[in-house]
Protein backbone atom coordinates (compact mmCIF):
# COMPACT_ATOMS: atom_id res chain seq x y z
CA UNK A 1 0.00 0.00 0.00
CA UNK A 2 1.28 2.80 -1.30
CA UNK A 3 1.71 6.22 1.51
CA UNK A 4 -0.31 9.36 1.24
CA UNK A 5 1.74 12.86 0.83
CA UNK A 6 -0.40 15.88 1.56
CA UNK A 7 1.12 19.28 -0.48
CA UNK A 8 0.49 22.12 1.69
CA UNK A 9 1.98 25.36 0.09
CA UNK A 10 0.05 28.33 -1.87
CA UNK A 11 2.60 28.20 -5.22
CA UNK A 12 0.31 26.81 -7.61
CA UNK A 13 3.32 25.35 -9.76
CA UNK A 14 5.22 24.20 -6.97
CA UNK A 15 2.47 21.81 -5.70
CA UNK A 16 2.04 20.23 -9.39
CA UNK A 17 5.85 19.70 -9.45
CA UNK A 18 6.38 17.75 -6.43
CA UNK A 19 2.85 15.85 -6.74
CA UNK A 20 4.59 15.02 -10.23
CA UNK A 21 7.94 13.97 -8.89
CA UNK A 22 6.23 11.61 -6.14
CA UNK A 23 3.52 10.13 -7.96
CA UNK A 24 6.24 8.87 -10.54
CA UNK A 25 8.33 7.64 -7.05
CA UNK A 26 4.51 5.87 -6.04
CA UNK A 27 3.14 7.95 -3.80
CA UNK A 28 -0.34 9.27 -3.32
CA UNK A 29 -0.93 12.82 -3.22
CA UNK A 30 -2.85 15.82 -1.79
CA UNK A 31 -2.80 19.04 -2.49
CA UNK A 32 -3.78 21.87 -0.20
CA UNK A 33 -2.94 25.95 -0.81
CA UNK A 34 -4.13 27.31 2.29
CA UNK A 35 -4.34 26.57 5.97
CA UNK A 36 -7.76 26.37 6.33
CA UNK A 37 -7.93 23.42 3.41
CA UNK A 38 -4.71 21.79 5.12
CA UNK A 39 -7.03 21.59 8.35
CA UNK A 40 -9.62 20.31 6.50
CA UNK A 41 -7.97 18.00 4.28
CA UNK A 42 -6.15 16.40 7.63
CA UNK A 43 -9.41 16.58 9.46
CA UNK A 44 -10.49 14.11 7.20
CA UNK A 45 -7.61 11.92 5.85
CA UNK A 46 -5.24 10.22 7.30
CA UNK A 47 -2.35 11.46 5.31
CA UNK A 48 0.99 9.88 6.09
CA UNK A 49 3.35 12.60 5.28
CA UNK A 50 2.79 16.61 4.55
CA UNK A 51 4.94 18.75 3.02
CA UNK A 52 4.22 21.82 4.70
CA UNK A 53 5.12 25.49 3.79
CA UNK A 54 6.17 27.76 6.07
CA UNK A 55 4.11 30.75 4.20
CA UNK A 56 0.95 29.28 3.31
CA UNK A 57 -1.55 32.31 2.02
CA UNK A 58 -3.51 32.77 5.27
CA UNK A 59 -1.56 30.80 7.99
CA UNK A 60 2.17 30.64 9.45
CA UNK A 61 2.89 26.86 8.75
CA UNK A 62 4.53 26.52 11.96
CA UNK A 63 1.77 27.55 14.04
CA UNK A 64 -0.43 25.20 12.20
CA UNK A 65 1.85 22.39 13.50
CA UNK A 66 -0.18 22.13 17.29
CA UNK A 67 -3.81 22.02 15.44
CA UNK A 68 -2.14 18.90 13.09
CA UNK A 69 -0.70 17.03 15.27
CA UNK A 70 -3.81 17.04 17.30
CA UNK A 71 -5.97 15.22 14.42
CA UNK A 72 -2.52 13.38 13.34
CA UNK A 73 -0.49 12.58 15.80
CA UNK A 74 1.49 10.32 13.36
CA UNK A 75 2.31 11.83 10.32
CA UNK A 76 5.75 12.84 9.60
CA UNK A 77 5.53 16.71 8.67
CA UNK A 78 8.29 18.22 6.24
CA UNK A 79 9.10 22.24 6.34
CA UNK A 80 9.35 23.79 3.16
CA UNK A 81 11.00 27.21 2.72
CA UNK A 82 12.49 29.90 0.38
CA UNK A 83 14.62 31.31 3.46
CA UNK A 84 16.89 28.81 5.85
CA UNK A 85 17.10 30.99 8.82
CA UNK A 86 18.33 29.86 12.29
CA UNK A 87 14.98 30.42 13.94
CA UNK A 88 12.31 28.75 11.61
CA UNK A 89 14.74 25.21 12.04
CA UNK A 90 15.13 25.62 15.51
CA UNK A 91 11.42 26.22 16.03
CA UNK A 92 10.59 23.62 13.34
CA UNK A 93 12.64 21.07 16.00
CA UNK A 94 10.53 22.63 18.54
CA UNK A 95 7.48 22.03 17.08
CA UNK A 96 8.81 18.00 16.64
CA UNK A 97 8.45 18.54 12.63
CA UNK A 98 10.54 15.54 10.86
CA UNK A 99 12.34 17.51 8.33
CA UNK A 100 13.32 21.01 6.63
CA UNK A 101 13.84 21.58 2.86
CA UNK A 102 14.84 24.81 1.44
CA UNK A 103 14.04 26.04 -1.87
CA UNK A 104 14.91 25.09 -4.61
CA UNK A 105 13.91 21.63 -3.39
CA UNK A 106 16.20 19.25 -5.02
CA UNK A 107 14.44 16.15 -5.89
CA UNK A 108 16.85 13.39 -4.98
CA UNK A 109 16.68 15.10 -1.44
CA UNK A 110 12.87 15.52 -1.54
CA UNK A 111 12.68 11.92 -2.67
CA UNK A 112 15.00 10.77 0.17
CA UNK A 113 13.57 12.55 3.04
CA UNK A 114 9.94 11.78 1.98
CA UNK A 115 10.77 8.15 1.90
CA UNK A 116 12.40 8.62 5.78
CA UNK A 117 9.52 10.19 6.79
CA UNK A 118 6.47 7.78 5.52
CA UNK A 119 9.16 4.79 6.84
CA UNK A 120 8.98 6.58 10.17
CA UNK A 121 4.97 6.84 10.33
CA UNK A 122 4.61 3.43 8.90
CA UNK A 123 6.69 2.34 12.36
CA UNK A 124 4.31 4.48 14.23
CA UNK A 125 7.93 6.47 15.80
CA UNK A 126 8.27 9.89 16.26
CA UNK A 127 11.80 10.18 15.14
CA UNK A 128 12.21 13.81 13.33
CA UNK A 129 15.00 15.80 11.50
CA UNK A 130 15.74 19.61 11.18
CA UNK A 131 18.31 21.53 9.19
CA UNK A 132 19.40 24.68 9.74
CA UNK A 133 22.31 27.20 8.90
CA UNK A 134 26.73 28.78 12.08
CA UNK A 135 26.18 31.85 14.29
CA UNK A 136 27.27 35.54 14.25
CA UNK A 137 27.68 37.41 17.10
CA UNK A 138 23.73 38.11 16.47
CA UNK A 139 22.67 35.24 17.35
CA UNK A 140 22.10 34.25 13.51
CA UNK A 141 23.54 31.23 11.43
CA UNK A 142 24.70 30.59 7.61
CA UNK A 143 25.85 27.83 5.95
CA UNK A 144 24.05 24.70 4.55
CA UNK A 145 26.36 22.05 4.61
CA UNK A 146 25.17 18.61 5.37
CA UNK A 147 27.58 18.26 7.91
CA UNK A 148 25.92 20.96 10.30
CA UNK A 149 22.43 20.79 9.34
CA UNK A 150 23.10 16.82 11.43
CA UNK A 151 24.69 19.54 14.02
CA UNK A 152 21.08 21.98 14.36
CA UNK A 153 19.02 18.73 14.60
CA UNK A 154 20.68 18.29 17.57
CA UNK A 155 20.60 21.88 18.58
CA UNK A 156 17.26 21.80 17.88
CA UNK A 157 16.42 18.06 20.10
CA UNK A 158 18.46 19.64 23.32
CA UNK A 159 16.96 22.75 23.42
CA UNK A 160 13.53 21.44 24.18
CA UNK A 161 14.51 18.67 27.08
CA UNK A 162 16.51 19.58 29.75
CA UNK A 163 19.15 17.02 29.91
CA UNK A 164 23.26 17.27 30.25
CA UNK A 165 24.65 18.51 26.51
CA UNK A 166 28.56 17.32 25.76
CA UNK A 167 29.63 19.92 23.02
CA UNK A 168 32.77 18.04 21.14
CA UNK A 169 34.81 19.77 18.87
CA UNK A 170 38.47 21.09 17.61
CA UNK A 171 39.32 25.25 19.05
CA UNK A 172 37.21 27.65 17.34
CA UNK A 173 34.23 25.68 16.21
CA UNK A 174 31.66 27.82 18.06
CA UNK A 175 31.32 25.39 20.51
CA UNK A 176 30.16 27.99 23.15
CA UNK A 177 27.41 29.49 20.96
CA UNK A 178 26.11 26.54 20.81
CA UNK A 179 25.73 26.09 24.30
CA UNK A 180 23.96 30.15 24.11
CA UNK A 181 21.67 29.05 21.36
CA UNK A 182 20.61 25.98 22.98
CA UNK A 183 19.98 27.91 26.34
CA UNK A 184 18.06 30.78 24.33
CA UNK A 185 15.72 28.12 22.89
CA UNK A 186 14.70 26.50 26.01
CA UNK A 187 12.65 27.07 29.07
CA UNK A 188 15.47 28.10 31.05
CA UNK A 189 16.24 31.44 28.21
CA UNK A 190 15.18 34.17 30.76
CA UNK A 191 17.24 32.85 33.64
CA UNK A 192 21.08 33.35 33.98
CA UNK A 193 23.42 32.04 31.36
CA UNK A 194 26.90 31.36 33.32
CA UNK A 195 29.82 30.57 31.36
CA UNK A 196 33.36 28.96 32.89
CA UNK A 197 36.20 28.73 31.34
CA UNK A 198 37.33 25.23 33.16
CA UNK A 199 41.00 26.13 31.77
CA UNK A 200 41.36 29.39 32.11
CA UNK A 201 41.48 29.14 35.70
CA UNK A 202 44.55 27.77 38.22
CA UNK A 203 43.42 24.40 39.98
CA UNK A 204 44.38 25.99 43.37
CA UNK A 205 40.87 28.23 42.07
CA UNK A 206 38.38 26.24 40.26
CA UNK A 207 37.10 24.91 43.26
CA UNK A 208 35.89 28.03 44.96
CA UNK A 209 34.73 29.17 41.34
CA UNK A 210 32.57 26.80 40.40
CA UNK A 211 31.00 26.01 44.36
CA UNK A 212 31.74 28.74 46.53
CA UNK A 213 32.80 28.89 49.94
CA UNK A 214 32.26 29.86 52.91
CA UNK A 215 33.93 32.57 55.25
CA UNK A 216 37.33 31.59 56.40
CA UNK A 217 37.77 28.29 54.09
CA UNK A 218 41.34 29.34 53.27
CA UNK A 219 43.62 32.59 53.76
CA UNK A 220 41.74 35.28 51.57
CA UNK A 221 38.46 34.12 52.26
CA UNK A 222 37.07 37.14 54.20
CA UNK A 223 33.59 36.39 53.24
CA UNK A 224 31.21 33.68 52.28
CA UNK A 225 30.67 33.55 48.31
CA UNK A 226 28.59 31.88 46.16
CA UNK A 227 29.97 29.57 43.24
CA UNK A 228 28.71 29.37 39.69
CA UNK A 229 26.47 26.92 39.98
CA UNK A 230 24.37 29.06 42.27
CA UNK A 231 24.43 31.97 40.38
CA UNK A 232 23.58 29.76 37.66
CA UNK A 233 20.54 28.31 39.43
CA UNK A 234 17.25 28.29 37.50
CA UNK A 235 19.09 28.89 34.23
CA UNK A 236 21.97 27.00 32.24
CA UNK A 237 26.03 26.96 33.29
CA UNK A 238 28.34 26.37 30.32
CA UNK A 239 31.81 24.28 31.13
CA UNK A 240 33.95 24.97 28.42
CA UNK A 241 37.38 22.74 28.44
CA UNK A 242 35.72 20.20 30.78
CA UNK A 243 38.51 18.16 30.60
CA UNK A 244 41.06 20.39 32.51
CA UNK A 245 39.12 20.13 35.78
CA UNK A 246 41.45 18.49 38.04
CA UNK A 247 40.10 14.87 39.21
CA UNK A 248 39.13 15.78 42.80
CA UNK A 249 37.00 18.75 41.66
CA UNK A 250 35.60 16.45 38.91
CA UNK A 251 34.36 14.02 41.76
CA UNK A 252 32.55 16.95 43.37
CA UNK A 253 31.09 17.62 39.96
CA UNK A 254 29.41 14.09 39.52
CA UNK A 255 27.83 14.36 42.70
CA UNK A 256 26.14 18.02 41.60
CA UNK A 257 25.14 15.88 38.84
CA UNK A 258 23.69 13.00 40.67
CA UNK A 259 22.81 14.86 43.73
CA UNK A 260 21.59 18.26 42.31
CA UNK A 261 23.42 19.73 45.06
CA UNK A 262 26.73 21.92 45.81
CA UNK A 263 28.47 21.71 49.00
CA UNK A 264 30.78 25.18 49.49
CA UNK A 265 34.67 25.14 49.77
CA UNK A 266 34.62 24.59 53.70
CA UNK A 267 31.39 24.30 54.74
CA UNK A 268 28.85 21.27 55.83
CA UNK A 269 25.75 22.40 54.36
CA UNK A 270 24.85 21.77 50.82
CA UNK A 271 22.48 23.66 48.61
CA UNK A 272 20.35 22.60 46.15
CA UNK A 273 20.82 23.72 42.39
CA UNK A 274 18.18 23.56 39.74
CA UNK A 275 20.74 24.09 36.59
CA UNK A 276 21.21 22.51 33.14
CA UNK A 277 25.02 21.84 32.51
CA UNK A 278 26.74 22.19 29.03
CA UNK A 279 29.83 21.30 29.00
CA UNK A 280 32.26 21.36 26.26
CA UNK A 281 36.22 20.37 25.46
CA UNK A 282 38.41 20.23 22.05
CA UNK A 283 40.12 16.93 23.75
CA UNK A 284 39.25 13.25 23.01
CA UNK A 285 38.04 12.21 26.49
CA UNK A 286 37.85 8.54 26.03
CA UNK A 287 42.53 9.15 26.11
CA UNK A 288 41.61 11.31 28.77
CA UNK A 289 40.03 8.54 30.79
CA UNK A 290 42.67 6.03 29.66
CA UNK A 291 45.24 8.56 30.85
CA UNK A 292 43.37 8.77 34.58
CA UNK A 293 42.97 12.39 33.85
CA UNK A 294 39.38 12.15 33.61
CA UNK A 295 36.70 10.24 35.47
CA UNK A 296 34.96 7.75 33.30
CA UNK A 297 31.79 7.87 35.53
CA UNK A 298 31.69 11.55 35.10
CA UNK A 299 32.01 11.30 31.16
CA UNK A 300 29.17 8.95 30.94
CA UNK A 301 26.97 11.22 33.61
CA UNK A 302 27.93 14.52 30.82
CA UNK A 303 27.38 12.56 27.59
CA UNK A 304 23.71 12.49 27.57
CA UNK A 305 23.24 14.40 24.75
CA UNK A 306 26.61 14.79 22.67
CA UNK A 307 26.53 17.22 20.00
CA UNK A 308 30.44 17.00 17.94
CA UNK A 309 31.13 20.45 15.62
CA UNK A 310 32.53 19.38 12.57
CA UNK A 311 35.49 21.21 11.41
CA UNK A 312 35.50 23.93 8.67
CA UNK A 313 38.39 21.85 6.56
CA UNK A 314 35.25 19.39 6.59
CA UNK A 315 32.18 22.09 5.61
CA UNK A 316 34.22 24.63 3.27
CA UNK A 317 30.62 24.70 0.75
CA UNK A 318 30.27 27.23 3.65
CA UNK A 319 33.13 29.46 3.50
CA UNK A 320 31.85 31.81 1.37
CA UNK A 321 28.65 32.50 3.23
CA UNK A 322 30.86 32.77 6.21
CA UNK A 323 33.03 35.04 4.28
CA UNK A 324 30.57 37.19 3.19
CA UNK A 325 29.24 37.40 6.89
CA UNK A 326 32.30 38.56 8.26
CA UNK A 327 32.92 41.18 6.25
CA UNK A 328 29.20 42.99 6.10
CA UNK A 329 29.51 42.57 10.01
CA UNK A 330 32.96 43.96 10.75
CA UNK A 331 32.36 46.78 8.15
CA UNK A 332 29.28 47.76 10.23
CA UNK A 333 31.54 47.92 13.67
CA UNK A 334 34.13 49.84 12.22
CA UNK A 335 32.02 51.87 10.30
CA UNK A 336 34.18 51.26 7.07
CA UNK A 337 32.60 52.18 3.91
CA UNK A 338 31.44 49.16 1.91
CA UNK A 339 34.21 46.52 1.23
CA UNK A 340 33.42 43.89 -1.44
CA UNK A 341 35.83 40.77 -1.60
CA UNK A 342 36.55 38.90 -5.35
CA UNK A 343 35.12 36.01 -6.85
CA UNK A 344 38.77 34.74 -7.18
CA UNK A 345 39.39 35.36 -3.37
CA UNK A 346 36.88 33.38 -1.68
CA UNK A 347 37.44 30.77 -3.94
CA UNK A 348 41.36 30.40 -2.86
CA UNK A 349 39.91 30.60 0.89
CA UNK A 350 37.73 27.72 -0.01
CA UNK A 351 41.28 25.71 -0.94
CA UNK A 352 42.74 26.89 2.35
CA UNK A 353 41.78 23.98 5.65
CA UNK A 354 41.36 26.67 8.23
CA UNK A 355 43.03 24.79 11.36
CA UNK A 356 41.84 27.28 13.45
CA UNK A 357 38.55 27.08 11.94
CA UNK A 358 35.54 29.50 11.98
CA UNK A 359 37.96 31.76 14.55
CA UNK A 360 40.81 31.40 12.06
CA UNK A 361 38.73 32.63 9.15
CA UNK A 362 36.68 35.51 11.39
CA UNK A 363 40.04 36.56 12.68
CA UNK A 364 41.79 37.14 8.96
CA UNK A 365 38.77 38.83 7.66
CA UNK A 366 39.29 41.21 10.39
CA UNK A 367 42.94 41.35 9.46
CA UNK A 368 42.33 41.97 5.92
CA UNK A 369 39.77 44.61 6.72
CA UNK A 370 42.45 46.69 8.71
CA UNK A 371 45.43 46.49 6.03
CA UNK A 372 42.92 47.22 3.09
CA UNK A 373 43.09 51.14 2.28
CA UNK A 374 40.62 50.57 -0.72
CA UNK A 375 37.11 49.42 -1.42
CA UNK A 376 37.80 45.39 -2.61
CA UNK A 377 39.94 43.00 -0.16
CA UNK A 378 42.66 41.52 -2.94
CA UNK A 379 45.02 38.68 -2.07
CA UNK A 380 47.60 40.45 -0.65
CA UNK A 381 45.30 41.38 2.06
CA UNK A 382 45.57 37.61 2.76
CA UNK A 383 48.78 36.90 2.52
CA UNK A 384 49.24 35.04 5.58
CA UNK A 385 46.81 32.56 4.31
CA UNK A 386 47.31 32.29 0.81
CA UNK A 387 50.78 31.85 1.11
CA UNK A 388 50.55 28.39 3.40
CA UNK A 389 50.47 25.56 1.19
CA UNK A 390 47.70 23.14 0.70
CA UNK A 391 49.24 19.84 0.68
CA UNK A 392 46.78 17.39 -0.69
CA UNK A 393 45.47 20.03 -3.22
CA UNK A 394 49.26 20.47 -4.30
CA UNK A 395 50.78 17.80 -7.23
CA UNK A 396 53.38 15.56 -6.16
CA UNK A 397 54.19 12.13 -5.14
CA UNK A 398 52.22 10.40 -2.32
CA UNK A 399 54.44 10.20 0.18
CA UNK A 400 55.64 14.17 0.13
CA UNK A 401 51.65 15.29 0.37
CA UNK A 402 51.40 13.21 3.40
CA UNK A 403 54.24 14.16 5.08
CA UNK A 404 53.08 17.98 4.12
CA UNK A 405 50.24 17.18 5.75
CA UNK A 406 52.15 15.69 8.77
CA UNK A 407 54.16 18.37 9.30
CA UNK A 408 51.57 21.07 8.89
CA UNK A 409 49.77 19.37 11.41
CA UNK A 410 52.54 18.78 13.86
CA UNK A 411 53.57 22.15 13.56
CA UNK A 412 49.84 23.86 14.87
CA UNK A 413 49.87 21.16 17.49
CA UNK A 414 52.99 22.57 18.60
CA UNK A 415 51.82 25.74 18.42
CA UNK A 416 48.31 25.47 20.04
CA UNK A 417 47.81 24.71 24.03
CA UNK A 418 46.54 21.34 23.71
CA UNK A 419 47.91 19.15 26.65
CA UNK A 420 51.07 16.89 25.87
CA UNK A 421 50.64 13.46 24.65
CA UNK A 422 47.67 13.81 22.43
CA UNK A 423 49.84 13.88 19.04
CA UNK A 424 49.25 10.43 18.05
CA UNK A 425 45.64 9.97 18.69
CA UNK A 426 45.12 13.20 17.25
CA UNK A 427 47.28 12.05 14.23
CA UNK A 428 45.82 8.66 14.26
CA UNK A 429 42.27 10.51 13.84
CA UNK A 430 43.45 12.59 10.49
CA UNK A 431 44.11 9.79 9.20
CA UNK A 432 41.71 6.81 10.41
CA UNK A 433 38.42 8.93 10.10
CA UNK A 434 38.54 9.67 6.44
CA UNK A 435 40.24 5.90 5.76
CA UNK A 436 37.16 4.34 7.32
CA UNK A 437 34.82 6.96 5.19
CA UNK A 438 36.08 6.10 2.21
CA UNK A 439 35.80 2.55 2.44
CA UNK A 440 32.84 2.43 3.62
CA UNK A 441 31.26 4.46 0.69
CA UNK A 442 33.44 2.19 -1.85
CA UNK A 443 31.91 -1.24 -0.10
CA UNK A 444 28.13 0.69 -0.04
CA UNK A 445 28.55 0.63 3.79
CA UNK A 446 29.19 -3.29 4.12
CA UNK A 447 30.69 -3.38 6.87
CA UNK A 448 31.72 -7.09 6.55
CA UNK A 449 33.34 -6.64 2.99
CA UNK A 450 34.99 -3.04 4.29
CA UNK A 451 36.80 -4.98 7.66
CA UNK A 452 38.32 -7.14 5.24
CA UNK A 453 40.05 -4.51 2.80
CA UNK A 454 41.24 -2.82 6.07
CA UNK A 455 42.41 -6.24 7.64
CA UNK A 456 40.70 -5.59 11.30
CA UNK A 457 38.00 -7.58 13.20
CA UNK A 458 34.29 -6.38 12.20
CA UNK A 459 33.85 -5.21 16.23
CA UNK A 460 37.08 -3.12 16.01
CA UNK A 461 35.53 -1.27 13.01
CA UNK A 462 32.18 -0.88 14.45
CA UNK A 463 34.29 0.74 17.77
CA UNK A 464 36.49 2.99 15.65
CA UNK A 465 32.73 3.93 13.48
CA UNK A 466 31.26 5.11 17.13
CA UNK A 467 34.15 6.89 17.94
CA UNK A 468 34.07 8.70 14.73
CA UNK A 469 30.52 8.88 14.63
CA UNK A 470 30.34 7.66 11.02
CA UNK A 471 27.63 5.62 12.39
CA UNK A 472 24.66 6.36 14.61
Amino acid sequence: MSNLVLIADDDDSLRHILAATLEKAGYETLKTRDGAETLACVKETNVDVILLDIWLGDANGLELIENIQQYNSTASIIIITAHGTTQTAIDAAKQRAYGYLTKPIDQKQLLDLVSRAAAATNQTKTVKTSTSPDFDRHGKMVGQSSAMQEVYLKIGRAAVSDETVLVLGESGTGKELVAQLIHQNSRRVHNPFVVVDCGAMPSSLIESALFGHVKGAYTDAHSARKGKFQQADSGTIFLDEIAELPIEVQMKLLRVLQEREVEPMGGTETHAVDVRIIAATNRRLEAAIAQKSFREDLYYRLNVIPISLPPLRERKEDIPELVDLFTRQFVEEYQLPEIGISTEVVKQLTTYDWPGNVRELENAIKRALVMCSGQMLLPEHFDPILEKPTPLSEPGDLNTQVHAMLQAHIEQYMESDAPLGELYAEIREVFEKPLFKIVLEHTNGNRSKASDILGINRNTLHTKLVEYQLVS
